[in-house]
């Protein structure tokens, strides 16, 4: 069982009656409406609740009786200023969400790369994953693949980064789950605009998107699709959210399947 997001789409007549829209909409995609499997149902419950990213609302609209909001009490979070969980198109400021977003990625790069070259000067020198495959595709039979990896996993840093104390004394960096491509040096040492990029892209969008007609588009449960959650899912479903009517109401759901 997981949860994640879905931006819902409701015609502006819907802000008469937010909660029965948003359970008209959301119905057809309902886990406990048949007792046989539906490969189209998407959520057992949701809720009103955007988490962290929250919808950015436009300065001469703060405040706005339109804005939709998440029950406080029941995410455990007050409300914030010029932030909402959905409202009128025309309301939501799509551009502070990705000016946002770019700064947290920022400021969360910033952190991670300042522990992990903690991390370096606390260790003896390490060498990337790539450079261990380097050697191995030079000679494949004197220096398997499968010793290539054990040398780069064997390294006091990689290590490091292997065990739940790396949280203690660098928690801006995970404990890694070493795999046989699992390159942490290059990871942490590569170019950041792209994540920023990225995060970008998902300013907006979430894992589902569903639209005014009806479509359920994005991630699914039990789908083998993997570019459902690829950044072109991502542009596509903020691009529909920008041409959306600025009456037209985007609510921002917790889903639980």
């Amino acid at each position: 069982m997981s949860k994640y997001r879905v931006n819902v789409c409701l015609p502006p007549s819907a802000l008469t009656d937010v909660e029965g829209a948003l359970a008209e909409a959301m119905a057809p995609f309902d886990m406990n409406r048949g007792e046989s499997f539906d490969p189209d149902a998407t959520w057992d419950w949701y809720r009103v609740d955007a988490g962290r990213q929250r919808f950015a609302v436009q300065p001469r609209h703060d405040g706005d009786p339109r804005l939709i909001h998440a029950d406080p009490v029941i995410v455990g979070t007050p409300h914030e200023p010029l932030r909402c969980d959905g409202g009128p198109r025309g309301l939501l400021d799509f551009d502070a969400c990705r000016r946002a977003a770019r700064a947290e990625a920022r400021t969360y790069w910033q952190a991670q790369h300042r522990d992990f070259e903690r991390l370096v000067a606390d260790h003896p020198p390490a060498e990337p994953l790539t450079a261990f495959l380097a050697r191995h595709a030079a000679d494949p039979e004197g220096y398997p693949r499968t010793e290539a990896v054990a040398d780069h996993h064997a390294q006091p840093l990689i290590k490091a980064l292997n065990h739940k104390s790396v949280f203690e004394r660098y928690p801006n960096l995970g404990a890694w789950v070493l795999g046989p491509d699992t390159d942490p040096i290059t990871i942490y040492r590569r170019d950041a605009e792209h994540s920023f990029e990225l995060a970008e892209t998902w300013a907006v969008a979430r894992a589902a998107l569903l639209t005014l007609e009806g479509e359920w588009i994005g991630i699914k449960p039990y789908s083998d699709d993997a570019d459902e959650e690829s950044d072109t899912f991502a542009r596509r479903s903020t691009a529909y959210l920008e041409e959306l009517d600025e009456d037209c109401l985007v609510v921002r759901l917790l889903c639980h399947c």
